[in-house]
């Protein structure tokens, strides 16, 4: 007999630390005044702003988006590991060919909008969530000196005002989402109070391992194991996560071009226990899942002190939200 669940899975927003993927560049989080200023260097650097883990300034550093965009195509839990791609012991919550498109609001809780599911009652070791890799990002700030956006804007508040999308690796490439923008366009603007309302800013996941699409690609879709900051297999959550990209088929992706969805499998610790009577939460984390990136210029070794030659903001980067599904009686 299957246990029958409505479509009550609770979304509760920053809950549950578990370790970002994608932050080869802004792995720390961004550091605000008493006042709610993020903290930026006052004119031309080659470093901008404050990051906390590594206690100076640099290029970019994480934050909590205002709103986060996520499309969900299977949710499961599963009797054996799917970090091959094999989801043939998996059991679904979600499983929608066409997405389920959901916005996480910072700060509130909210139902996803899925269908009735039914899990077999049973042990599971295992979590896997195939979303889009192409997520969005809606933001906004005010910073503690002006910094200059599109098209030339410059002050203190700034906002997601471009869509892209942008890929990873800043690259301009053709995806299955379209083709992303040029290295150097900015997608936020700046003035000295917000002039609209910021939009949501996509970027494109399009490499796990390296910075550039002409990265050596790894096998299985450019595996990614999840680790800690010293190269150390990651406690997420509830277990262990390997991350892979697949093409839109849903077979492993083999180019930055052809890279459509992201395969996350947890294994986990302590395994799920479903029965007849069981309930189903899952908790969403938005802390740290966007980065703040700047351009870090043109520096001139001569000059005393050395100094960059801008202080402009690029873009606002999509980390992946960070997933915690809990299982009860």
């Amino acid at each position: 007999m299957k246990t029958l669940n409505l479509n009550k899975i609770l979304l509760l927003i920053s809950l549950f630390l578990i370790s970002a993927v994608f932050s080869t560049a802004a792995d720390a989080s961004c550091r605000y005044t008493a006042a709610g200023l993020l903290d930026v260097q006052s004119g031309s650097q080659q470093y901008q702003v404050y990051e906390t883990r590594a206690g100076r300034y640099s290029d970019a550093c994480s934050d909590t988006p205002d709103e986060y965009e996520l499309t969900f195509y299977k949710l499961g839990i599963c009797t054996a590991t799917t970090a091959a791609n094999d989801l043939s012991s998996c059991q679904y919550i979600v499983n929608d060919a066409a997405g389920v498109n959901h916005v996480i609001v910072a700060g509130t809780t909210g139902a996803m909008a899925i269908p009735e599911f039914a899990i077999d009652p049973g042990t599971y070791t295992h979590m896997v969530v195939v979303i889009s890799n192409k997520l969005g990002v809606k933001h906004s700030f005010t910073a503690t000196n002006s910094l200059t956006g599109a098209s030339s804007s410059t002050g203190t508040s700034c906002w997601t005002s471009v869509a892209g999308p942008s890929a990873y690796t800043n690259e301009p490439i053709t995806t299955p989402h379209g083709d992303t923008i040029e290295d150097g366009i900015q997608l936020i603007s700046c003035g000295a109070a917000a002039a609209s309302a910021p939009i949501f800013s996509y970027e494109v996941i399009n490499k796990l391992t390296g910075e550039r699409c002409s990265s050596t690609w790894l096998a299985n879709g450019d595996r990614y194991q999840v680790v800690d900051e010293d190269d150390n297999v990651a406690t997420v959550g509830n277990g262990t996560a390997e991350v892979s990209l697949l093409k839109s088929t849903d077979v492993f992706a083999t180019a930055c071009t052809d890279a459509a969805k992201i395969l996350w499998t947890t294994t986990l610790t302590t395994p799920y226990v479903v029965t007849t009577e069981s309930t189903w939460k899952l908790n969403m984390r938005t802390t740290d899942s966007v980065s703040i990136d700047f351009d870090s210029g043109v520096v001139d070794p001569d000059a005393t002190p050395v100094v960059g030659s801008n202080n402009d903001i690029m873009k606002m980067g999509a980390d992946p939200v960070q997933l915690y599904l809990t299982v009860t009686d």
